[in-house]
């Protein structure tokens, strides 16, 4: 019987630990409220303890996303110079290069369409560079994830900036921009190659003043064959139309 009251008191033991770990364990999880970061949201006080001292880990947000930026410490880590988007969402920093804190806002309605399009492509910089690990609950964002319609408004000015962006470049290439020079013996000078104005063509086209529509003001532009008809194309003074160098009066 002495071997068996053994066996039964060690048993006992092994009931009383296994109560005492699950109750710790219940009462772990009764306490528990799931914190935003669990699900990969972030309040705006939460973030702010990712910033290198708070934690060790150096966390930033741009348009409600946001990145673990700890690899680049030399450059977010506290004291360096991009210190100041850390901890945050700064958004508008990334475009008006005010770098003081009075000046760090999330608020990036206003901005102009070139600002718009240079926001976006920081975006998508550091959705290459670093690890996106959330989103910033308030702006960009609801408290179940989802776009505000801040947010989807805010895209839609993107996309038409940039469609804007691209339309401007299609008329680049159309109409790519003269070479331009000056002397003070010379005055102007105003010429065509098939790499003027950085475009690279298989055609030289001649200068011509290309008039913005309903407006005075003009620029000169390498014409091709089939656009020298345009309605808002003017020869230069004095230049033979077929020649690919004018010399400009002031």
């Amino acid at each position: 019987m002495g071997k068996y009251t053994v066996i039964f008191a060690i048993f006992i033991v092994l009931i009383g630990i296994y109560i005492s770990i699950s109750k710790q364990y219940l009462t772990h999880f009764i306490n528990f409220t799931p914190s935003s970061k669990t699900t990969g949201l972030f309040t705006s006080e939460e973030l702010q303890k990712y910033n290198g001292i708070d934690n060790p880990e150096l966390y930033l947000a741009i348009l409600g996303n946001v990145f673990d930026v700890t690899k680049g410490k030399k450059h977010y880590g506290p004291g360096e110079t991009y210190n100041i988007f850390v901890g945050r969402d700064a958004s508008r920093l990334f475009v008006t290069g005010k770098f003081s804190n009075k000046d760090v806002a999330d608020d990036v309605m206003g901005l102009k369409h070139q600002e718009l399009i240079s926001l976006s492509n920081w975006l998508k910089f550091y959705k290459k560079e670093y690890d996106k690990v959330g989103k910033v609950i308030g702006r960009y964002y609801d408290e179940s994830g989802k776009p505000t319609q801040y947010y989807k408004e805010l895209k839609n000015l993107i996309k038409v900036a940039e469609s804007e962006k691209e339309s401007i470049e299609l008329e680049k290439f159309k109409f790519p921009p003269c070479n331009v020079e000056w002397t003070v013996e010379s005055g102007s000078r105003v010429w065509c190659t098939k790499r003027s104005g950085g475009i690279e063509r298989d055609w030289i086209g001649v200068p011509r003043k290309l008039y913005e529509p309903g407006s005075d003001s003009y620029r000169c532009a390498c014409i091709s064959d089939e656009n020298k008809n345009l309605g808002n194309l003017r020869e230069y003074e004095d230049c033979d139309p077929s020649f690919v160098s004018c010399y400009v009066k002031s």
